[in-house]
């Protein structure tokens, strides 16, 4: 038969194509199982994972969203995505998650859930500063001496005394209470360091006897950090002018031992240090003894809670074994109590401070100020203006950046404003730093003890074009930080001086500002991350609102289990919180088009639209993740403070445990929030394998179990928290 002769015969059946049902027959064997269901897709006809999100709506609008704002959908992408050839049928898992859309920084629904406001605030309750100085009282009617009196009024200018003041001064000073250890528990910002400075220093003032630097050391203070310990020094020297033959001495970790031991030759009335430096000298130092010996009548272990949570018990056991195997004389200073007084300060009463109670002192008595002096629980001032803001993870840096806005432009600009923001480690601190202050933004930074003047750019607030000044002066805070860069910066930030006039002063800093420092005008305190205890967050908030002033604090919280927490801290917050919108309070004006400024080049071209607040804060965003992805070295920061602030919030105590657990963080979110496009997993696989290569260190097993895991982080966290003071 001819090839013309064939006949075709077309047959319909109801099975279907045999190629069809050849595909849905194929059995797949061999290789991985993510290889095996890639290519039994592949033979079914199936989409990809990658064409599914490309087809999705809110990927859709996310790129309109984007190209709305003046960037291509490119630029949303983690890398440029290769075209498909004939040839390229074997893509890898890797490549294929690697290559999909960054997340939006914002959801269709915006609604967030928070618990009901149990606690409000009463914006127009009349309220009565409750740290403020008494208007009725003087210093000379409580026993102040007048040399005294008249510097405290004249240079320091502090006319009335504290609640607390009066009556531990009261205590010290009256001819009719015995020398017993006192222990003095108040607010913070009440004065704890006036109040037993002034009658030590009165008390060696109204002895009959001539004294000098040579009569040896009558009042040994010890601190738990070198910021406080500087600063209770300042304040001693302040008021050793008004009698300039009694003399302070430092003795701090991170200064030169061999200068501290020839101020010692020299003599000195008064040491002030930190425990560590302090115990050094009286195990190694022979001349601190001769200052110590037949002299020493007080010793003042301020911030107790927090030389107890530092683990200082044993040190601090160890330096009164040593004082008190020293005899007293009693023959030369008749003035004097006839035994070594010991006065423990605190702001709180919870944890280990009562154990250090027991531990310095004897037969103790009790003084606490305030209206509620038989509550256990301390309380914030009454003055404070306490917020509460409930946001994402992925939002956090945005919303910071629309609060820190805000707070520039309320600024008055013939006074110096500041704020302080704390975070848990010093890997956030630098990240956050470099992100605000290194912007390629016309901002002034601190740099070691000097400070520079950047470059011009786009500026990081919204708020401030690119030819203004915004005048915003940034600093950072914490001790791993060089101690010259620590006291340089503290002095820059606490000093009101001509270059400082009319700007804001922001400083990010650790739990190492939170302890004592009595830094002037703080209007607002910002508490980015959630304190480690109930205790950290009285003293963080305490940084403000001192001495009867006015101020505010913010707290950032995570919709969900940390909402709780807020029944943990109710009590000390008697006069409540307010809650805050941070879309409708803190973005909206920060981020709406009328707010935000242009630079040179976008002002040349017509606005054909107005631009959403979302959209502006979403481009804001982004160029923070562009400097991530162009920046090698910021791309570390980022990285070293996403896994440090997981390791440290995996650290808070047991009894807050329900309101901050790991397991309950979205980590993906949480990179977000630290501008890393990069999935958590990612991360710590990257910063490990850095690390092990660094030092030369085997890598961790791959069997390590969830539970240890999440022991070995949180020892690495403390172990990190408690070298941050670098003792």
């Amino acid at each position: 038969m001819s090839d013309d002769d064939v006949m075709l015969v077309n047959f319909a059946t109801d099975e279907g194509d045999a190629s069809s049902n050849a595909r849905q027959n194929v059995k797949v064997v061999g290789g991985k199982w993510k290889d095996r269901r890639r290519l039994k897709m592949m033979v079914d006809g199936e989409p990809s994972k990658r064409k599914r999100l490309e087809n999705t709506p809110e990927i859709e609008r996310e790129i309109k969203k984007v190209k709305e704002a003046g960037f291509s959908s490119q630029e949303f992408t983690r890398r440029p995505v290769p075209k498909k050839t004939s040839n390229d049928t074997s893509r890898t898992a890797a490549s294929t998650a690697n290559s999909n859309i960054v997340s939006s920084l914002f959801t269709s629904n915006r609604e967030m859930t928070t618990s009901v406001n149990t606690n409000k605030h009463d914006e127009n309750a009349q309220i009565n500063p409750s740290n403020a100085p008494l208007l009725e009282d003087s210093f000379e009617a409580i026993g102040v001496k007048e040399p005294l009196v008249s510097h405290l009024a004249e240079k320091m200018r502090i006319k009335k005394p504290t609640n607390i003041q009066k009556q531990v001064i009261s205590q010290f000073c009256s001819a009719t209470e015995k020398d017993n250890d006192l222990f003095i528990n108040a607010q913070t910002g009440s004065g704890k360091t006036l109040a037993f400075l002034l009658p030590i220093l009165s008390r060696i003032l109204d002895m009959n006897v001539r004294v000098d630097r040579k009569s040896g050391c009558f009042a040994l203070i010890i601190a738990p950090t070198r910021e406080l310990a500087s600063q209770i020094y300042s304040v001693a020297s302040m008021l050793t002018n008004s009698c300039h033959y009694l003399v302070p001495c430092l003795l701090i970790g991170g200064e030169r031992k061999k200068s501290e031991k020839a101020r010692l030759r020299k003599g000195c009335n008064f040491i002030i240090g930190t425990p560590g430096r302090i115990l050094d000298h009286l195990q190694n130092t022979k001349v601190i003894k001769e200052q110590l010996g037949h002299s020493l009548r007080y010793v003042v272990l301020d911030e107790g809670d927090k030389l107890m949570e530092l683990g200082f018990e044993e040190t601090i056991t160890e330096i009164l074994q040593i004082l008190h195997d020293v005899p007293v004389d009693n023959s030369s200073f008749h003035g004097l109590p006839s035994r070594i007084v010991h006065v423990l300060c605190s702001a709180t009463l919870q944890g280990g401070v009562k154990k250090l109670g027991n531990v310095a002192l004897t037969n103790y008595k009790l003084i606490k100020s305030g209206k509620n002096a038989d509550n256990a629980v301390s309380e914030v001032p009454d003055q404070l203006l306490q917020k509460i803001v409930f946001v994402s993870p992925k939002l956090r840096l945005v919303t910071l950046a629309g609060i820190l806005d805000g707070i520039s432009k309320k600024s008055n600009p013939e006074e110096t404003s500041r704020t302080i923001v704390f975070l848990t480690c010093s890997d956030s601190v630098d990240f956050h730093y470099d992100a605000f202050s290194s912007s390629n933004g016309n901002y002034r930074a601190l740099a070691g003890d000097s400070v520079r003047q950047l470059t011009k750019g786009n500026t990081i607030l919204p708020s401030f074009s690119d030819d203004e000044d915004p005048g915003v002066i940034f600093y950072k805070l914490h001790g791993s930080l060089p101690q010259p860069t620590r006291v340089a910066t503290l002095d820059h930030f606490s000093k009101n001086n001509e270059f400082t006039k009319g700007k804001h002063l922001i400083m990010f800093c650790t739990d190492v500002a939170s302890r004592g420092l009595d830094l002037p005008h703080v209007g607002t305190v910002v508490e980015m991350d959630p304190p480690f205890s109930t205790e950290d967050h009285l003293h963080r908030t305490g940084r403000t609102a001192r001495a009867g002033q006015k101020g505010e604090a913010i707290l950032f919280l995570f919709p969900g289990e940390e909402e709780g927490y807020l029944e943990r801290i109710k009590p000390s917050h008697p006069k409540g919180w307010k809650l805050v919108k941070y879309d409708e309070e803190i973005l909206k004006p920060a981020f709406d088009s009328t707010n935000v400024k242009r630079n040179d080049k976008e002002s040349e071209k017509p606005l054909e639209k107005t631009l959403g607040w979302d959209t502006n804060a979403t481009t804001w965003h982004l160029n923070i993740e562009r400097r991530v992805l162009e920046d090698p070295n910021f791309k570390s920061l980022a990285m070293k403070a996403f896994t440090s602030h997981v390791r440290a919030y995996a650290t808070h105590i047991s009894q807050e445990k329900q309101f901050f657990n790991i397991k309950f963080l979205h980590l993906g979110h949480l990179a977000k929030g630290f501008a890393l496009r990069e999935r958590p997993k990612g991360i710590a696989f990257q910063s490990a394998k850095s690390k092990d290569d660094s030092q030369g260190r085997a890598k961790k097993p791959s069997s390590e179990s969830g539970k240890n895991k999440m022991f070995r982080m949180a020892r690495m966290a403390v172990k990190e928290s408690v070298s941050e003071f670098n003792y």
